[in-house]
């Protein structure tokens, strides 16, 4: 199968999916034509942003039932329409930012197949298409406290849209927002905003950071105001800024968004409402393939993730999770957007991440990333609280992910949190619910301490020719990231070379290193003497030996894991050894 027709199978896949769960009910029409999620058992307001992608999908198909699936949701969307010419996000859900996404995707489904729509019809979508226009002309601006990717969003909107209505202020804002939203490029090329605008909004100087909305949202949106707008300067700002993302890329098409500021809605492929890098990437291909390549890795992970619907991480259906209809229909925009701007066929290249050796440090956000032989790991010391139990932190190691295994720790935030109810699917599965993050904890009078809550540990890097070391001193902390009252401290050093991950530290309190090792094939682990085997390849080693604590499971990334458990000998130290069974 081609390039081209692997995006086209997946789009037809999630449309055809998303066309069985479209309600009819003529007698309701706040329920006629929405979309039921079947996980979330309720109609998400954005769900009409499909109207892009089916109607994309009756070009290309020829079949009407797509062409009436878009007619029906234009019709609905209706019911999440205010007065002032904003849409709500949800009909529980007052945000109304999100207005700036379903003006792009009826933008995109006008411009590039508006010719299957009657006259009259095309005038009405066209009509709504304005308003939304002009409530973004004054609702979205720097001034305003947006993240960094309602901006970037809005200077994709307010380019397309100005140049459609021929319209010199909406051009004019357009410029704006996209020079405010270049301004929040770092030295390193990553964005931040998502969380602050401030470059130094933490009290080590840190920014705000979240790779998934960066690559789906931000990145894709100031790209596309570029092509719009022909702005060379801007174009090579943008484009050194994906190269540096694509930093973070894995090798197999994953976006390593273990220590962003938004990663409780991390899916593992991306996030879980923004919309996509497949667009971007394939149009930055047809220059450098390396974004290209990008594209379809990403891709053949989404593949990995589909049955019928986008699951929200790798294991959500092995574990009995319903798939999220947010996924699909919010990705299914960038698919549609791909094959109409043309989809870049190429020869195979590497990705930074296959040949990247040795350690690299980006100090907006804390973070450490070491790389030897077959594995790739991230650890992280980053202080920007977006919310209470938010990304890990204390020099844990928020992501480990071996070329034959896959990942081996991938830990989102701290402790279970629907931040965004309306947009975070609820599990039934409560009992083994749980952190992913390796961390070590202890418990006094009720409080959790842990080492992923301190926001002050102290991190130095040590490379040689043989392995990455990174040594770590902290204190373990509570969810506010207080210190424990007694001064409970650690120093831990992390070894990677091309054979093993080696830890060692020591630890003056009771504590006990928790490891969530993520069950890539599904198999029981098998203890041996000293060490736990999982899926008959990986082995954990540890003095004293580890225990196994159960089954741990977490929406964010996605992804199954068992709990081990190694306590400190008697003098407070810790020696544990990850490896391939030999």
């Amino acid at each position: 199968m081609s390039i081209h027709d692997t995006y086209l199978h997946l789009l037809r896949e999630w449309t055809d999916a998303l066309l069985s769960l479209m309600v009819s009910d003529p007698a309701h029409p706040s329920l006629d034509g929405g979309i039921l999620c079947p996980s979330c058992t309720l109609i998400h307001g954005r769900c009409h942003e499909a109207v892009y992608p089916f109607l994309a999908m009756a070009d290309f198909s020829g079949e009407d039932r797509y062409l009436e699936g878009a007619r029906k949701l234009f019709a609905w969307s209706e019911t999440m329409l205010c007065d002032d010419g904003s849409l709500y996000n949800d009909s529980q859900n007052p945000w109304n930012g999100t207005t700036v996404f379903s003006a792009l995707s009826l933008y995109r489904a006008l411009r590039y197949h508006g010719q299957l729509l009657e006259k009259e019809e095309k005038a009405l979508w066209e009509e709504r298409l304005y308003r939304l226009s002009l409530w973004l002309l004054e609702g979205i601006t720097p001034e305003k406290a947006f993240n960094i990717n309602y901006i970037a969003a809005n200077a994709s909107a307010m380019a397309r849209l100005g140049r459609y209505f021929n319209h010199p202020e909406m051009l004019r804002m357009a410029k704006c927002l996209a020079d405010f939203a270049l301004e929040h490029i770092t030295g390193s090329g990553l964005v931040y905003g998502e969380g602050s605008l401030e470059r130094n909004a933490t009290p080590r100087g840190g920014c705000a950071v979240d790779i998934g909305y960066n690559v789906e949202e931000t990145l894709p949106s100031l790209w596309d105001y570029t092509v719009s707008e022909h702005d060379g300067n801007a174009m090579d700002l943008v484009r050194r800024a994906v190269r540096a993302h694509l930093n973070l890329m894995l090798p197999d098409g994953a976006w390593d968004n273990s220590f962003g500021t938004r990663n409780f809605k991390w899916t593992y492929w991306g996030s879980r409402t923004a919309d996509g890098c497949q667009a971007m990437l394939n149009s930055l291909g047809r220059e450098d393939p390396v974004f290209a390549e990008a594209a379809y890795r990403n891709l053949l992970l989404y593949r990995r993730c589909t049955d019928g619907l986008l699951y929200g991480g790798p294991h959500l259906k092995r574990h009995g999770e319903l798939p999220c209809a947010h996924h699909a229909f919010c990705h299914a925009k960038v698919l549609a957007q791909a094959l109409d701007e043309g989809i870049t066929e190429f020869s195979r290249v590497p990705l930074p991440s296959d040949t990247f050796r040795g350690i690299r440090y980006d100090p907006e956000i804390g973070t450490c990333t070491l790389a030897r032989g077959d594995w790739i790991m991230t650890m992280c010391t980053g202080d920007f609280p977006y919310m209470k139990g938010g990304h890990a932190s204390g020099g844990a190691v928020t992501l480990l992910w071996h070329r034959f295994y896959g990942p081996v720790f991938a830990a989102a935030n701290t402790d279970l949190s629907r931040k965004e109810p309306t947009n975070q699917q609820l599990s039934r599965k409560k009992k083994a619910l749980g952190s992913l993050c390796p961390r070590l904890e202890c418990a006094e009078n009720g409080t959790v301490y842990a080492q992923v809550y301190d926001f002050s540990a102290s991190l130095v890097r040590e490379d040689f020719p043989d392995r990455s070391v990174v040594h770590v001193r902290g204190m373990l902390c509570d969810p506010d990231h207080r210190p424990a009252p007694v001064g409970y401290t650690f120093h831990l050093s992390y070894t990677l070379s091309d054979q093993c991950l080696s830890v060692k530290g020591r630890t003056d309190t009771a504590s006990r290193l928790i490891l969530p090792v993520i069950c890539t094939a599904g198999h029981e682990p098998v203890r041996e003497r000293g060490s736990v085997v999982f899926d008959e390849c990986l082995r954990i080693r540890s003095f004293p030996s580890p225990e196994i604590h159960g089954a741990v499971f977490s929406l964010a990334p996605g992804f199954e894991a068992v709990n081990l458990c190694v306590s400190p000998a008697r003098d407070g130290s810790l020696d544990v050894t990850i490896s391939l069974v030999d």
